[in-house]
């Protein structure tokens, strides 16, 4: 660094070489003036700071030594004072003798008092599955902790006259832990003559014997003399050690009984409140208590309860709230699997009706439940109604049942009441081509209805009215009563058939008709040469009272082809259709002159059409009509030939021949749209 800088007078900072431990606060802070005491320190605990004395008073209160470790190992402080200190082994002898179901039975030399209190009431790991259990040492002698009585980890060897590593107290140690019923230690040591211990202290015992004793039974001397410390502890460690078992007996026994007490007092508040005892048992506040009060084996009464009580319901309030939201999203769940089953059931062709009225079929109603009433596997729901042969069938019994009366309904629409045939190759009548119905309420269709504007057998079964409340989303109520005979398409599908020559009972008609193409002419349309295929034809229908129809030769039509699906896909939400759509691209068919048509009809070409002559007078307008149209068409006759975007087009459309759904037949484009 360059001398004379503003920092060379600064002193470097220090860098420690040891990683620094935060110490402990130990003072109090001073209190801000103007501010209560609860306000000025909050979070401070002066329980730590307390002297031994009073600190002795509290804890000597407590029913159990768990209590007192508890305390001590809440903070390093609590755990000097109350562990390393020896003056305070009088709180523990204290709490000791005074615990329940009765005083513990005093250490052994080898334990400090809170070394004792942590060897009886802590947990550790299983000897048999290396988890950690909270239970008891099944074996104090031994040190054998279990979980489960599985005693693979046991060794039983036979009686010998002299033994001196410890082994376990009683046979039925192992039992205390899972049968509650079981509370007699039984025979034990030393009139138990059945020797139970850890399978590597009786090996390491048997190789120690080997090596001084060889083959005789009997041990040596010199095995007396290595052993003299641990003969000598023998005794009292046993002796200890039956003592904690018939202590753990009580204590199971008194545990077991206070908890029943406990549980029936649970009960009785549930029955007088009116809630639920497994939601009483699970609320963070009384569930909080009834555990606390098993562990330190006292009972729950009014004097304990009463002050929560309102604490409590509120609380049962909430999971009855979180309860009712898990009901709904299981119920949407199987709502969806409801719905799937649906699509898949639609994808294959099957005629079904809408959803809304699918969902109340009995079997489809019962897999799907209530919010708050029954409620069904919601995970396995997808894979029953995907993979199960009886619900296909019963799914398909309740379909035959509801199209049972629809069909009957609407054969009589059609005149063909109670209609039966035994020939299998005519149709039934709702199988026909020249069915066809429209709903007298909204007049509306499915989007896959939009061509032809009118409903077939599947069109009307799966009909859905939109609702005119837009807050309420359920949708009208199906009813076959809303559909009537759409007699417009009927006629002129009729008239279409006897063009060709066949009828409508055939299986062939549909596909007969699908073959013609763009080969159908309206007539009616007098001004204009228009032509379109069948799904457009039946659609066109619509506009003329009496649709008059003539069926073009193959090869024949107008100047500009029919381009089926033209106004779909320029009326797409797609940026490339917004684009197409702004494009000066498209011309009016009913401007466009048919003078080389009609040039074209008297030089030979002739047009099919029906039986019936349709003569001028029949179609003609009034004279003066005709001729103010006419001067209107010379008029405007360039405006009218003129390209237009598409919007420009719908209000021609509109406004000049009264279209107000623009389809293929209406329009045709100058430049061709890839």
């Amino acid at each position: 660094m360059p001398s004379g800088s503003a920092t060379d007078n600064k002193p470097l900072p220090k860098v420690p070489t040891l990683p620094l431990t935060k110490k402990r606060r130990t003072s109090v802070r001073e209190q801000v003036q103007g501010l209560p005491e609860s306000e000025n320190a909050p979070g401070h605990c002066y329980f730590p700071t307390l002297p031994l004395e009073l600190l002795a008073e509290i804890l000597i209160q407590t029913n159990s030594p768990r209590d007192v470790l508890s305390v001590a190992r809440t903070s390093k402080l609590l755990c000097s004072t109350l562990v390393c200190n020896p003056t305070a082994d009088f709180i523990w002898r204290a709490v000791r003798k005074k615990c329940l179901p009765h005083a513990l039975p005093d250490p052994t030399h080898n334990f400090s008092e809170a070394a004792y209190a942590a060897f009886v009431y802590d947990g550790g790991v299983c000897d048999v599955c290396n988890d950690y259990t909270k239970e008891f040492y099944a074996s104090f002698a031994t040190r054998i902790r279990l979980c489960r009585s599985d005693v693979s980890a046991i060794y039983q060897g036979r009686r010998r006259e002299e033994i001196w590593v410890p082994y376990v107290e009683s046979t039925n140690c192992f039992d205390l832990n899972h049968d509650s019923s079981i509370l007699n230690v039984g025979k034990t040591w030393p009139e138990n003559p059945t020797i139970l211990m850890k399978r590597s202290e009786w090996e390491r015992f048997l190789v120690d014997y080997a090596a001084f004793s060889a083959l005789f039974p009997p041990p040596s001397e010199e095995l007396r003399k290595a052993c003299a410390d641990q003969i000598a502890k023998f005794p009292k460690v046993m002796e200890a050690s039956v003592a904690l078992q018939k202590w753990k007996c009580a204590y199971v026994k008194m545990h077991n009984a206070n908890k029943t007490a406990n549980e029936i007092c649970a009960k009785m508040i549930a029955a007088r409140e009116g809630w639920n005892e497994h939601d009483l048992l699970n609320s963070q506040c009384y569930g909080s208590l009834h555990r606390y009060k098993n562990h330190v084996l006292e009972t729950v009464t009014s004097r304990d309860y009463l002050p929560i009580k309102l604490l409590v319901e509120a609380q049962l309030s909430k999971i009855q709230k979180h309860r009712q939201k898990e009901n709904e999203a299981s119920y949407r769940q199987r709502r969806d699997g409801v719905e799937r089953y649906y699509n898949r059931l639609r994808s294959a062709g099957t005629v079904v009706p809408s959803l809304h009225e699918f969902r109340k079929l009995s079997v489809m109603a019962t897999m799907q439940g209530s919010v708050s009433g029954s409620r069904p596997n919601s995970s396995g729901l997808a894979k029953d109604v995907k993979n199960s042969a009886l619900f296909a069938e019963l799914v398909a019994a309740d379909l035959k049942m509801w199209m049972a009366s629809t069909r009957e309904k609407l054969c009589e629409l059609l005149g063909f009441p109670k209609w039966r045939s035994a020939s299998k190759t005519r149709l039934h009548p709702l199988d026909r081509i020249t069915s066809r119905f429209r709903c007298r309420v909204c007049g509306k269709v499915a989007k896959r209805y939009e061509k032809e504007r009118c409903l077939d057998f599947a069109g009307v079964c799966a009909h859905e009215c939109p609702n005119d409340d837009k807050k309420a989303r359920k949708p009208v109520d199906w009813s076959v009563d809303h559909f009537i005979k759409d007699e417009k398409a009927s006629n002129a599908v009729a008239n279409l058939l006897t063009l060709v020559g066949i009828t409508d009972e055939g299986a062939i008609a549909c596909d007969t008709v699908k073959l013609l193409g763009a080969r159908i002419r309206c007539l009616s349309c007098e001004h204009a040469f228009i032509v379109m295929d069948f799904p457009t034809f039946i659609g066109h229908s619509h506009r003329h009272d009496n649709m008059q129809i003539a069926l073009l030769p193959k090869g024949e039509g107008p100047e500009h082809a029919f381009e089926a699906g033209l106004s779909a896909k320029v009326m797409d939400m797609s940026p490339k259709a917004q684009k197409m759509r702004s494009e000066a691209n498209y011309r009016c068919r009913h401007c466009v002159p048919i003078v080389k048509s009609a040039d074209a009809g008297t030089d030979g070409e002739e047009l099919v059409t029906t039986g019936e002559s349709i003569t001028k007078e029949s179609h003609a307008e009034d004279s003066q009509t005709v001729n103010q149209k006419r001067r209107h068409w010379q008029r405007n006759k360039k405006n009218k030939l003129r390209s237009m975007d598409f919007n420009a087009l719908r209000s021609h459309l509109k406004g000049l021949h009264g279209i107000e759904m623009v389809s293929d037949e209406d329009f045709f484009v100058q430049t061709l749209i890839t």
